[in-house]
Order: C-alpha cells, then sequence, then structure tokens
C-alpha cells in the first residue's frame, strides 16, 4: 500500500484542474505503474469533481487527514509532475 502515491495524486489533482479531469475522466490511464492497492484504485475511480471542491471533502471522501493531504500540496513532486 503507497499512501505516498495516492496522496500525491490527490494534491496534485486538487492543484492542477487538466490532471484532476484527466483522473476523474480516466483513472486507469493513472493508475499504470504506479504502486496502489486495488482498493486504493476503486477509491480513487469513485471521486467526483465536487469531491475537490474543499480540502474537508477531498479528505472526507478519500479516507486521508486533512493533515497529510495539506502536507502533500507541498511535496515537489505533486508541485511538478502531471499524470
Amino acid at each position: 500500500m503507497s499512501a505516498r502515491e495516492v496522496l500525491i495524486i490527490l494534491a496534485h489533482a486538487q492543484m492542477c484542474e487538466r490532471c484532476r479531469e484527466r483522473l476523474l475522466n480516466d483513472p486507469n490511464a493513472i493508475f499504470r505503474g504506479r504502486a496502489m492497492t486495488d482498493e486504493e484504485k476503486a477509491r480513487l475511480s469513485e471521486l467526483t469533481s465536487a469531491d475537490f471542491a474543499t480540502a474537508e471533502r477531498l479528505s472526507e471522501v478519500s479516507g486521508y487527514d486533512i493533515g497529510e493531504l495539506n502536507r502533500y500540496h507541498d511535496h515537489p513532486v505533486a508541485r511538478l509532475r502531471h499524470f
């Protein structure tokens, strides 16, 4: 299980509209080559654009603590790596 991968994806998608749309429209393309469990993939596949409206909502639906999500907003990979 790689919470790091999921948190990087969520943090980047929250900041980058183009990548968020790609995640929402074709999540399997985002998952290829990433160390993620089937449960993590399923959880991310169920996200909607409304889930990214606030950090609180994203935290609630993703199951990750809001503090963890916020810490990853400053992670260099989350800031710079497009999907």
